[in-house]
């Protein structure tokens, strides 16, 4: 989320913080700041109306989401294929198609090449994949959170949200150390194994509060995490601080 727009910009807004129809084929809504007031700020509207007073922790610069699906050769066709699929044909219904995109791959090389790509555009990140309290496999290789960064840290990346539905990649190890490299703003991910249904579930939870009701990052997590079976073990971290769920 940004905390620095400036009059003129063009962001994007929830459709219902700016009190459009939601029943749109995207949740969000992008258009110019015109006015500014404390921590909240007014819109264009598309009749050239102006919206009212929008909290400047809903407004985001753009909003796009990658979904990134890390293959382990093994459980590709029964688990990971499916819980990619899920999650993708949801952010279709949530989202335009131009603010959707989805990956597979299998090696750090292959991110390398997607994440030089594609990291201007994205807003949100969501991994899908196998987790350990250390690691993500990656193929057949586990990378440490050290070992992605030496990928993901290029010049210039804005902060992003990501989504980890990969196993125990909540905990300490990965979650702490994770959240605090430069380009994570924050760190959605499971403290505990969690069933591939219940990870689909809980990550469309989270974004129809958080891009289609318009709820800032915690608050969407928090009522996510209450709302799906199963989903308690989820923890939100940020500058290697856990912010919210289960602390043990």
């Amino acid at each position: 989320m940004t905390k620095s727009i400036r009059i003129n910009d063009i962001v994007s807004v929830p459709r219902i913080r700016c009190g459009l129809d939601v029943n749109d084929a995207s949740a969000m809504y992008t258009g110019k700041v015109v006015e500014l007031s404390n921590r909240s700020a007014r819109v264009e509207l598309p009749n050239g109306d102006i919206s009212g007073l929008i909290p400047v922790s809903a407004i985001q610069r753009n909003v796009k989401l990658m979904i990134i699906k890390i293959g382990d050769f093994d459980s590709e066709y029964t688990l990971l294929n499916p819980l990619q699929k899920s999650v993708l044909q949801y952010c279709r219904l949530l989202l335009n198609d131009d603010e959707v995109v989805s990956y597979s791959l299998r090696t750090s090389q292959e991110l390398e090449t997607i994440w030089s790509i594609s990291h201007s555009i994205v807003s949100h990140v969501i991994l899908i994949g196998h987790g350990r309290k250390n690691g993500i496999k990656f193929g057949k290789i586990w990378l440490s959170p050290l070992e992605i960064d030496s990928v993901l840290s290029v010049g210039g990346v804005e902060p992003k949200q990501f989504i980890s539905l990969c196993c125990k990649t909540g905990y300490s190890d990965f979650g702490k150390a994770f959240s605090r490299f430069s380009y994570c703003e924050t760190l959605i991910s499971p403290f505990q194994s969690i069933h591939g249904s219940i990870a689909s579930q809980f990550c469309q939870t989270y974004l129809a509060y958080h891009l289609l009701r318009g709820q800032t990052t915690g608050i969407a997590f928090k009522n996510a995490r209450e709302s799906v079976p199963g989903a308690v073990n989820f923890r939100l971290w940020k500058n290697a601080r856990l912010i919210a769920g289960k602390k043990t």
